[in-house]
């Protein structure tokens, strides 16, 4: 399974590509740029973006423009610090097939992928 992160904090992505490249071949990008670049090259089933990006860009936007690339044919999980119910459930209607609330740990990936 190959897996697309973002997150536009360095250590976020640091730690959270060590932890997933125990079992998964993992990509971390930092920018919404960098992730559309890498899109376009590179096949991926699994994408995790995190909320709030930099430059005002949110995670479902970025969704949108990585699904008119590759068409929804990847699992999509977004990663947060915080969303109340209400935005929970418009995330999941942008496509999101759940939500992993940080710190990501194996365990948090492991249990969105069974029931996504």
């Amino acid at each position: 399974m190959k897996i697309l992160l973002i997150d536009d904090e360095e250590l976020d992505v640091f730690i959270a590509q060590r932890l997933l490249s125990l079992e998964y071949d993992i990509t971390g990008v930092t920018s919404d740029e960098q992730a559309i670049r890498w899109a376009k090259e590179n096949h991926f089933d699994v994408v995790l973006i995190d909320y709030y990006l930099n430059k005002g860009k949110l995670g479902n936007q970025l969704l949108r423009e990585l699904i008119a690339i590759r068409g929804p044919v990847f699992k999509a999980f977004l990663l947060t610090n915080y969303i109340d119910s209400r935005e929970r459930d418009t995330l999941k209607k942008d496509g999101f097939q759940g939500i992993i609330d940080k710190p990501l740990t194996l365990e948090k990936f492991r249990s969105c992928m069974e029931l996504g």
